[in-house]
């Protein structure tokens, strides 16, 4: 039996839809994260399948693209790169609102192609690879964007420590998360509060009280 490509299966996997919070954008979603997730377990035959983040709409991502689109002269004229890009939302929000050249970066390959299909279907440029953040560089002046990464004890600290690592290469580096345990409160300059229409699937509650927020150099 042929092995389908990840965008077949992303595509086999999903409806598009608009995120909750985020109508502007047209994503393709999918409905039962347990039933994707454990599709993706077969279908994926090395390794240890990482959990479908790619085909579901977050709260942190959500509330940052939410933050740039109501304010894109944040954005307009600048290299955006997006870390752990998922479905791509952030990196297509930074395109949307005018930014010199977008990278979307993820360690599933599944979420690079969602993130690619995305870009698509929105008619816009992003630039998604797979890459994993120690191994992404930025020049002075780029825009770093992450969003609903704090959400483990073991995740936190490596990405910390790399997105501190781009913050003193010159890099800014903005932060969305719905408030997690994890999340490094004592590192971060709140720039937005946002109460997030979530999707029940993934979340606990229809409304996420999420921030935005700067990463301290």
């Amino acid at each position: 039996m042929r092995r389908i490509s990840p965008a077949e299966f992303v595509l086999a996997h999903t409806q598009v839809r608009r995120p909750p919070y985020v109508p502007e954008v047209q994503l393709h979603l999918a409905d039962d994260s347990l039933a994707l997730w454990e599709e993706t377990q077969v279908a994926v035959d090395h390794g240890q399948v990482p959990p479908p983040f790619w085909a579901f709409v977050w709260a942190g991502g959500q509330a940052v693209s939410r933050y740039l689109l109501d304010a894109p002269d944040i954005v307009a004229g600048r290299d955006v790169v997006d870390i752990a890009t998922g479905s791509g939302l952030v990196a297509i929000a930074a395109s949307m609102c005018g930014a010199a050249s977008v990278r979307a970066t993820d360690i599933d390959e599944l979420a690079i192609a969602a993130t690619r299909l995305n870009a698509s279907l929105n008619n816009l440029k992003v630039d998604a690879a797979a890459v994993d953040v120690r191994d992404v560089t930025v020049a002075p002046g780029t825009l770093v964007t992450v969003g609903d990464v704090f959400y483990d004890e073991k995740i936190p600290a490596v990405m910390l420590a790399e997105l501190s690592r781009l913050a003193a290469a010159g890099a800014e580096v903005i932060v969305g998360d719905p408030n997690r345990a994890y999340l490094p409160r004592d590192m971060l300059d709140v720039v937005a509060h946002y109460d997030v229409d979530v999707e029940t699937d993934i979340e606990d509650a229809p409304v996420k009280p999420s921030i935005v927020a700067r990463l301290r150099v």
